[in-house]
């Protein structure tokens, strides 16, 4: 199993391509949960089409293009699942961060702004 986690810059756009799909070992799972454009989609899409190509599945959570109008070459294909790019998204995490920005914001309106995290450029 291969699980993708870095940022997408211009040196990681394409980092996985048809070449490397094709060095991964025989029954692997590709996942990425990083960014859209690390993996090139059409040739992640070919490759499990291919029965003597090494990728038996692929899990993407993130793509090239994310729009209303979504459209993948990975959208239909039976080995590899498709989810939105929410898993931080549970009701828990999201009231948690609610929380620590009302308690930012009501620290800075107190002229109490030690422990709350400000950018500076």
């Amino acid at each position: 199993m291969v699980s993708l986690h870095l940022p997408l810059t211009p040196q990681t756009r394409g980092l996985i391509g048809r070449a490397e799909l094709a060095l991964m070992r025989p029954r692997s799972i590709l996942l990425n949960t990083a960014r859209g454009g690390i993996v090139d989609e059409q040739a992640l899409a070919d490759a499990p089409r291919d029965p003597a190509h090494p990728l038996a599945a692929a899990a993407v959570d993130t793509f090239e293009h994310e729009h209303a109008a979504f459209t993948s070459p990975l959208f239909g294909l039976p080995n590899v699942l498709l989810t939105p790019h929410v898993a931080g998204m549970i009701r828990n995490a999201m009231a948690t961060a609610a929380l620590r920005c009302a308690d930012h914001i009501a620290a800075l309106l107190a002229d109490r702004p030690d422990g709350v995290p400000v950018v500076t450029v």
